[in-house]
């Protein structure tokens, strides 16, 4: 349990600082500009949708060390905000994008164990899952998906949300059957 205890507070830690260093990349594009207020989204329902939705995803990996970092991932992917309090013009929401969840995934496989598929899987559903509550909330459903491909926000409606759910539980679920294959093979060997 202590074990766990610490893989979840250490990878959530390198998924935060991966999410506001992705961002600063933004102040380099020439797509920036001024960025909003980062306390915005600071309040019970974003955080508690944010954390819902990725535990949703997370579920399906039928343990709880990941169902967990699922969550917290869906949620730490904002401190991509934080570099509003630099003042500085950015493009917004760099880690709303598909490389930045690659990117977390392969970051966070390398640095806590390569054969961890599960890991990569949920920082990438924890992604999926965050877009998934924003577009689903409304007003948020606007992302820079592509980036650094195609540095504008895409829109997307609210009833997409289950598409980037679906997307998330199938990163999960995919995942966690070839790791339970893989031990099944080399338990019976």
């Amino acid at each position: 349990m202590k074990k766990d205890a610490g893989f979840i507070v250490k990878t959530a830690l390198v998924f935060c600082a991966l999410s506001a260093a992705f961002s600063f990349a933004g102040t380099l594009l020439p797509e920036r500009g001024p960025l909003g207020n980062p306390a915005g989204g600071l309040n019970l329902h974003e955080i508690g949708g944010h954390l819902l939705w990725g535990l949703v995803a997370g579920a399906v990996f039928l343990g709880a060390r990941y169902v967990i970092i699922t969550g917290l991932f869906a949620v730490l992917i904002d401190s991509d905000h934080l570099i509003a309090l630099l003042h500085v013009d950015a493009l917004s929401r760099m880690s709303h994008s598909i490389l930045f969840g690659a990117i977390a995934a392969a970051v966070l496989m390398l640095a806590f164990g390569k054969r961890d598929a599960r890991l990569g899987a949920a920082a990438f559903a924890g992604v999926l899952s965050h877009l998934s509550f924003d577009t689903f909330a409304g007003d948020d459903g606007k992302f820079p998906l592509f980036v650094p491909f195609y540095n504008h926000q895409i829109i997307f409606p609210n009833i997409d949300w289950i598409y980037f759910q679906v997307a998330a539980v199938m990163v999960a679920g995919i995942v966690t059957m070839l790791a339970t294959r893989k031990r099944k093979i080399e338990t019976s060997i």
